[in-house]
């Protein structure tokens, strides 16, 4: 039987697959935090919001296959596995790597991704 952080993180996978932008930003507590792969923090919702908008436009068909995940006692790992077009070039990208998550009031409080580029 799936946890909640295991629901949760399913539920926000599948909204992240989507792009349903709406449905990825109610997955968050109110002061969420995402550390994306290149370190840099985003803070708070409008920070989130854009960060999911540029991630949307810079891949239309991009999704985040999940490999395997975790959740319990307010934590969560998945390791997952990104692939999509770039609109500009048309390069096709995949990138593997873990998520680490911390939860909140039953919604995810932080992130810190750890994909990398593979080929």
């Amino acid at each position: 039987m799936a946890t909640r952080e295991e629901d949760i993180i399913r539920r926000y996978f599948d909204a992240f697959n989507k792009h349903d932008l709406e449905a990825v930003i109610a997955c968050f507590h109110p002061e969420p935090v995402v550390v994306d792969s290149e370190g840099r923090r985003h803070e708070g919702v409008d920070a989130i919001q854009r960060l999911y908008r540029f991630q949307f436009s810079l891949a239309a068909d991009g999704r985040c296959d999940l490999r395997s995940l975790v959740g319990y006692d307010g934590r969560g790992m998945v390791e997952s596995l990104f692939q999509g077009t770039l609109g500009r070039d048309g390069t096709v990208i995949k990138a593997l790597g873990a998520e680490v998550f911390e939860f909140a009031d039953e919604r995810i409080k932080e992130i810190h991704d750890h994909h990398r580029i593979v080929d």
